[in-house]
């Protein structure tokens, strides 16, 4: 506390682009509204981040002005407050918003508020929190889909033989975006090179030639073996433009420096030469490394986890396997462990009444906040419409005599440019509210399809369902019995065969707990508490 008797904040104002920089999201706006959030706390801000930078999702467990802000908070434990204007200003990305809720709470012990609604901050009810979450996935799903529209739009300049990201190494950029020219000599030096590889000349003098002649990456470093492989094996170079799985165009509008075919059998040249790298999935034996072995699990072994591998006899049969890594104890016919946790699975049902509740309470939360967005959808309505007569009445004035031309011009132009940014900012409303209902709806499905389709699925999806439906895990006895220690609250086991013995089933895990900072969530509802 300050000796005026207020509490200590700090703040963060940020904008992306030079656009938000000059609408509604402006830093000084921003500044504004940190201001009077101070206010409301009765806290001074003693220090204010301003900055422009991204906050897209997965740049934002290190950035330098939240550790910088934290470092601060702790070196200050009066420090109170962290206030930013809105979820979507401190970052798009739902699950580092909550990391660093948490990293700003247990190491500086300040708690993170957003000045647009500060009275979430004492308000410790579901419906609070939820209004929080709607916020905060509003800016991930908003991020999202500026991601997809440039996805989109990238993958148009593909298919019409643009190459829309950095300069290949020999060439760089023309006055079109996305058509890259020959950079000399460096372009000339590499096609050269190419070229005597085709000749029969070994790849290490080829590249001692490519140095001799001056060549240098734009690190300023000499070309290595490796590099000049990789640039080998570049369709690029053969005028295919190919980015990500995106459809490969084979009619790049840049200049070649080699034939199709030239490259195709300058592939065949470095296959050889080139390290295979090591297969880290095998789709026979899916549960590698997600399963683990029961015994090894319970005695602490430093690596418990189930391998799959082929096993010959000698005599021309092979078995298909899994074992435990740890103990090499655990041996287990594939398609036998395969059946049981597919019996696992197909005995799980969905708790209607857990469901229910849950939903009951995310209706309940949603209608709140679509009275909000009605209430701000109404308002914007009537902005328009006031727009709309203010633009007749300079029409009327300019008829009558009132106005000049050059007056009624501008003035026309000033409202039209309003009456569009409106028009966005509602169907920006409508879109949103949308997205959320097909969100909720896509989230239970996929749960239930992952389930359903455990097998389909790869391992990454796999590992998801595992941690969805059984949040301690799955793991195999030495006597090949499957263990499913806990299962999510909104599912029950209806496998009447098994035994208090052989699975201990607990629904004390709801589904959506599935991060590490359980108590960022709130406690699970009651049955029947939540009704609407």
């Amino acid at each position: 506390m300050n000796e005026n008797g207020k509490l200590k904040a700090i703040a963060l104002c940020r904008v992306s682009t030079v656009k938000q920089g000059l609408e509604g999201s402006s830093l000084e706006a921003q500044e504004r509204r940190v201001y009077d959030a101070a206010d409301y706390f009765n806290a001074e801000i003693v220090k204010l981040w301003s900055l422009k930078r991204s906050s897209k999702k997965g740049v934002n467990y290190q950035r330098k002005d939240l550790m910088d802000m934290l470092a601060y908070a702790k070196a200050d434990k009066k420090v109170q407050f962290i206030i930013v204007d809105e979820p979507d200003r401190f970052m798009r990305d739902i699950e580092m918003y909550y990391h660093w809720k948490v990293e700003f709470r247990e190491k500086a012990g300040a708690k993170l508020v957003y000045a647009k609604k500060p009275h979430l901050a004492t308000d410790t009810s579901m419906v609070a929190t939820m209004e929080e979450m709607i916020d905060v996935f509003r800016g991930e799903a908003d991020n999202q889909g500026r991601i997809d529209k440039t996805t989109s739009n990238m993958k148009a300049r593909v298919a019409a033989g643009y190459y829309p990201s950095n300069p290949k190494t020999g060439y760089q950029r023309s006055e079109t975006p996305g058509l890259h020219i020959p950079k000399e000599p460096e372009w000339s030096i590499l096609r050269n090179g190419f070229l005597q590889i085709l000749e029969g000349v070994s790849i290490k003098e080829v590249v001692a030639s490519i140095n001799a002649a001056g060549f240098r990456e734009k690190s300023g470093k000499l070309l290595d073996t490796h590099r000049f492989k990789i640039m080998l094996n570049d369709p690029f170079y053969a005028g295919i433009v190919q980015m990500s799985d995106w459809k490969i165009n084979p009619r790049g509008l840049h200049k070649a420096m080699i034939t199709t075919e030239q490259h195709e059998e300058l592939k065949g040249i470095v296959k050889g030469a080139v390290k295979k790298s090591h297969k880290q999935y095998n789709p026979d034996f899916p549960l590698s490394k997600i399963m683990t072995c029961k015994e090894c699990l319970e005695e602490g072994a430093k690596n418990p986890k189930i391998v799959g591998y082929n096993c010959h006899n000698g005599r021309g049969n092979t078995y298909s396997r899994y074992r435990c890594r740890g103990c090499n104890k655990n041996y287990m016919l594939r398609d036998e462990l395969h059946s049981k946790l597919s019996d696992v699975l197909s005995s799980l049902k969905i708790a209607e009444d857990k469901m229910e509740d849950f939903l009951a309470g995310l209706r309940h939360v949603w209608q709140i906040e679509q009275s909000t967005s009605l209430n701000t959808a109404e308002a914007l309505k009537s902005r328009i419409k006031a727009l709309e007569h203010d633009k007749k009445e300079v029409v009327l004035k300019q008829v009558r005599g009132q106005l000049s031309d050059e007056r009624v011009d501008l003035a026309i132009e000033a409202l039209d440019e309003q009456i569009v940014t409106t028009k966005v900012q509602l169907d920006s409303i409508e879109l949103i509210e949308q997205d959320f209902a097909d969100f909720v709806e896509f989230a239970i499905n996929t749960v239930e399809g992952f389930r359903e389709k455990f097998w389909e699925l790869d391992q990454e999806h796999q590992v998801w369902c595992k941690q969805l439906l059984f949040p301690d895990g799955f793991s195999v006895s030495r006597d090949k019995k499957v263990y499913t220690p806990t299962i999510s609250e909104f599912y029950l086991c209806i496998n009447k065969e098994k035994s208090p013995e052989s699975d201990s089933i607990s629904t004390n895990f709801p589904l959506w707990y599935t991060r590490q900072d359980l108590n960022l969530w709130p406690p699970a509802p009651q049955a029947g508490a939540l009704s609407s």
